[in-house]
Parts: C-alpha cells; structure tokens; sequence
C-alpha cells in the first residue's frame, strides 16, 4: 500500500463535511476544516482547463461510460464553479439542463438517460456524442476562463 491524496482534495473535504454520515465517534464537523466556497471556485479552473488531457491519460472515449463520466464531471465542476458549492453528479447534469446554454441540452440528456446502463466495456458511445463531449469540453474550458 501507498500513500495517496487522490481524495484529499477539498471537494472531498467539503463533501465529508457537509454531508459525512457519523456512525461513530465525534462528527465531521469537529474533524474537517470548513472549506470557503471561493476555495472551491479557484479550484475548479484548472481542473476544467486540463481536464481531457487527464482524462485521456487513465481512459478512452472507447466505451460509453467515459463519454457519460465526462459529460457529467464537467457539469459538475461548472455548478461547483458558479456556485461554490459541491453537488452529485446526478444533481450536475439536472442544473446544466437547466442552466447551461441550448446547445448543450441534447448532450446532457442523453448523459442523463444512459446513465444507468454503467460499465460495460463492450458498449460505444452513441453516434456524435464523443465529438460533442469534446466540443462541450472545449466550450466549459473557455467559460471558465
């Protein structure tokens, strides 16, 4: 085993926070700093800027669950950037349906409805989708310029 901070991030510390269930000893709230909603902000940027580099260096627009986790992350780190606030992935995709330009709305419905058919490596993403997440990837990058 090795150390990892993968999950130290203050997305994970807010979430922990704010929404850690105590099952027991003291609660979260007494073990996790608070974490400033513009700490949140500041963190997004980047995080958008270079998000399909990192995403292509673990995992491929192959299968249809990368395009579909794709597409939900970022709205995910838009609804954190606008807002200062964490929210589900599930709970992203309805903001960006509603709050996000037209364009985007075939691509964020598809993603909402094909969510729940998971992991299978065998299953492509639909016909346009890998061209509009890219696209859609693009545009979150220049907005959160």
């Amino acid at each position: 085993m090795r150390w990892s901070t993968h999950c130290n991030t203050a997305e994970s510390r807010r979430t922990l926070r704010e929404r850690g269930v105590t099952l027991a000893g003291p609660s979260p709230h007494e073990l996790v700093a608070e974490v400033p909603e513009d700490v949140l902000r500041r963190r997004m940027q980047p995080l958008i800027e270079n998000f399909l580099p990192d995403l292509f260096s673990w995992i491929s627009f192959d299968t249809a669950w990368a395009q579909r986790y794709a597409v939900a992350t970022l709205c995910r780190m838009l609804y954190t950037l606008e807002s200062g606030k964490v929210i589900s992935k599930p709970g992203a995709l309805e903001w960006a349906r509603e709050a996000l330009a037209p364009e985007w709305h075939d691509l964020i419905e598809q993603t909402l409805h094909d969510r729940g058919r998971g992991w299978d490596p065998g299953d492509a993403p639909r016909t346009g989708s890998v061209e509009g997440t890219i696209a859609f990837a693009h545009w979150a990058r220049a907005r959160a310029d």
